[in-house]
């Protein structure tokens, strides 16, 4: 069986800031920014939030299924996927749009700044599995409003089990679309600041959050993640790592490792343990799909870090 992954497939320019952003937002002109970061550091990859949570499921033995659209300079980036053995046929291309391109300005405290061309994901609702597709789980990553909703209703009428992650959409969603998703997902994602704009837009706390849905997974990049799950909230820190991170991609790749749990029907402490070990593979990589672990390579970290033996066959 496939899951269905819904987000973009994306270009990423990534820029290194030496600074602090913080350092140069002055608060009496917040109105007025114009502002210029010497970016002495520049690196271009494939990325995209759809193709970073497939490169990390698949490292860790499953089956992706991305469900997108790409523009008419797509080729080398569809390419790639087949090189990997992911799935292409759920990818439609638009021959009248440029593929989504992401800009990333990341400052040495890894605070990031992102713009983001959608591209051909505009039109990504067009793009759906065959009727005859067998699905296992899914996620719906961050797209425009009208696409997340056609994937989120294709997947309820299909029953399959669906993590909303709400991402970058928070910061044009209204508080009546995000609770129309809370209806309509069984799991829910986000980061802290994000969870932040959820309250403020929806009025909502997170008994009430977690009282519509199976889970919410919070995460809090190198502070961990929370998890409400069953009326219970659970804590999971951060592995601790030696060396240089990078934390464009960790998210995504922390979503690889949930959604591998969920689909050998894991308990959501191993669950989690194995998403928190993708974040941190992919942390020490600087690239978003720069990683290369097998699913026994991947075993023997799970042991090491939390003293269990796992399976990752399925």
């Amino acid at each position: 069986m496939s899951t269905f992954i819904s987000g973009s497939v994306a270009y990423d320019t990534i820029l290194r800031f030496d600074g602090v952003f913080a350092d140069h937002l002055l608060a009496g002109s917040l109105n007025t920014i114009n502002l210029t970061f010497q970016t002495p550091n520049m690196d271009k990859h494939f990325g995209g939030c759809a193709a970073n949570i497939a490169y990390s499921l698949k490292m860790t033995g499953g089956e992706p299924l991305i469900v997108t659209t790409v523009g008419k300079d797509s080729q080398d980036y569809l390419n790639h996927l087949q090189s990997l053995a992911i799935r292409t046929d759920g990818i439609k291309i638009i021959k009248n749009a440029f593929t989504p391109q992401a800009f990333i300005t990341t400052d040495r405290l890894g605070n990031q700044m992102t713009a983001f061309h959608e591209g051909a994901m505009a039109w990504a609702d067009q793009a759906l599995p065959t009727e005859n597709e067998k699905l296992d789980w899914a996620i719906v990553t961050p797209t425009a409003t009208p696409v997340m909703k056609a994937h989120i209703n294709y997947l309820n009428e299909h029953r399959i089990p669906t993590i909303w992650d709400m991402g970058q959409a928070s910061a044009y969603l209204s508080g009546q679309d995000i609770g129309w998703f809370l209806e309509h997902v069984d799991v829910l994602t986000l980061s802290s600041y994000e969870w932040d704009v959820l309250k403020q837009k929806t009025g909502l706390d997170i008994k009430s959050v977690a009282q519509k849905l199976t889970a919410t997974i919070i995460t809090k990049g190198d502070k961990g993640a929370l998890l409400y799950a069953n009326g219970d909230s659970d804590y999971f820190p951060a592995l601790t790592l030696n060396g240089p991170t990078y934390p464009v991609g960790c998210g995504d790749a922390f979503r690889g490792g949930l959604l591998r749990g969920l689909t050998l029907r894991w308990n959501w402490t191993d669950t989690l343990h194995l998403a928190t070990l993708m974040g941190a593979i992919k942390a020490q990589s600087p690239e978003a799909q720069g990683y290369s672990v097998t699913t026994d390579e991947i075993a023997r970290r799970f042991e090491r870090a939390f003293g269990k033996t796992v399976n990752l066959k399925d």
